[in-house]
């Protein structure tokens, strides 16, 4: 089976200044067969998007060889590409013209674009208005409608609907079985992994460490990962992501008497505190993922509003009816100023649910897969 990209000993090294180095990739061996997706798991810092930014050449490597067959495009940070105070139209036009579609290609695929991403009613606003949602949803929509035979996508479904998850597993899942396009996938959503990638490779500290079948690597990846980072505080957490505008300094249970733990049915209080550094910025959003302990996406707590001109902000998330099953969970967090992500903590609090009926979930349980309980009744049907 003939190759769309060949990498063969791939290594970054990045100065740190006093003799000192850090290799963000060391020694990568990797191939992708024409029309196979290849998944990418691994922790925030584990090379996965530096990886990436070298194969879209964002970035260039300390040494080793990359050979790419055919045409490579790719989706590495939402709203890449775009100019906030431009609308949606435009930005299609001018995201498109920097992947390298012609205008004409452009006009072709434009109804099929705003159909697929679902901003009709919004195409003529500023992105900048847009919802982090509806600017993924955008974005996608562009690079999934490209005629590359090698895409790279970097983490796009975090901030999506379920429905706009399911439509983008189901684009690109044609995309290389009926197209034959060649794809790279990095997400932490590992049933996405699961049902999209044909192999995985599990990367760690910049070398690969695990190659093979998707469910075989993710089992011995969860394994490992189930309790990353959790006894670090997050404010001593350096594997951050955002531009540094801000920072989230503690994330803390509020009006709960039982530790980490909570009981389905009741409340679930969270007070998250960050420090502004940037006093310029006069709108934030605070966003609050939330993952099952597969890393399966299940909600998200979001709150907007302007600042008050403090150096520091506190606020309370209140979720009045915890519905989730008994199991282990975890909150990624997401700090955005004036539109733009300042500061993003992945797994940044773990907590666990308890229920006096957990026996009745022993199923969910045993895979460490919870889910949510949705409120239902019964009742005798007459014949």
């Amino acid at each position: 089976m003939t190759n769309a990209i060949e990498i063969k000993g791939l290594s970054k090294e990045y100065k740190l200044g006093k003799g000192k180095s850090f290799f963000a990739l060391k020694e990568i061996d990797l191939n992708l067969p024409k029309g196979k997706v290849l998944g990418l798991i691994g922790h925030n810092g584990a090379g996965k998007s530096t990886l990436l930014k070298i194969l879209s050449r964002i970035t260039f490597p300390s040494s080793g060889e990359i050979n790419v067959y055919g045409k490579l495009s790719s989706l590495l940070e939402v709203g890449t590409g775009f100019h906030p105070e431009l609308s949606g139209r435009e930005n299609i036009y001018l995201n498109g013209s920097i992947l390298g579609m012609t205008k004409s290609e452009i006009n072709e695929r434009f109804t099929e674009i705003v159909a697929f991403a679902g901003v009709e009613e919004f195409l003529d606003l500023p992105v900048k208005r847009y919802s982090s949602g509806m600017y993924v949803r955008l974005a996608f929509a562009v690079a999934a409608h490209l005629d590359a035979e090698v895409l790279l996508i970097d983490e796009v479904l975090a901030v999506g609907d379920a429905e706009f998850q399911k439509r983008c597993l189901q684009r690109m899942d044609s995309l290389s079985k009926e197209k034959e396009r060649s794809i790279v996938f990095v997400s932490h959503n590992m049933s996405a992994i699961i049902k999209l990638c044909d192999e995985v490779a599990w990367l760690e500290k910049g070398q690969i460490i695990a190659r093979g079948a998707p469910q075989e690597i993710i089992d011995q990846y969860l394994a490992k990962t189930a309790e990353l980072n959790r006894d670090i505080p997050v404010l001593l957490r350096n594997d951050r992501e955002g531009d540094g505008r801000a920072k989230i300094v503690d994330i803390s249970i509020a009006k709960n008497k039982i530790g980490e733990f909570f009981t389905s049915g009741k409340a679930l209080n969270l007070a998250v505190k960050f420090d502004l550094l940037n006093a310029k910025a006069k709108n934030f959003k605070l966003e609050l993922h939330l993952f099952n302990s597969r890393g399966n996406y299940l909600s998200t707590f979001s709150h907007s509003a302007n600042l008050s001109g403090l150096k520091q902000e506190s606020w309370l998330c209140e979720v009045k009816d915890l519905t989730l099953m008994p199991g282990d969970f975890f909150f990624n967090v997401h700090l955005y100023l004036d539109g733009q992500r300042a500061d993003f903590v992945g797994r940044a609090f773990y907590f666990k649910v308890i229920d006096e009926k957990s026996e009745d979930n022993e199923i969910a349980i045993s895979r460490q897969n919870p889910g949510i309980y949705l409120l239902n009744t019964w009742k005798t049907l007459k014949p």
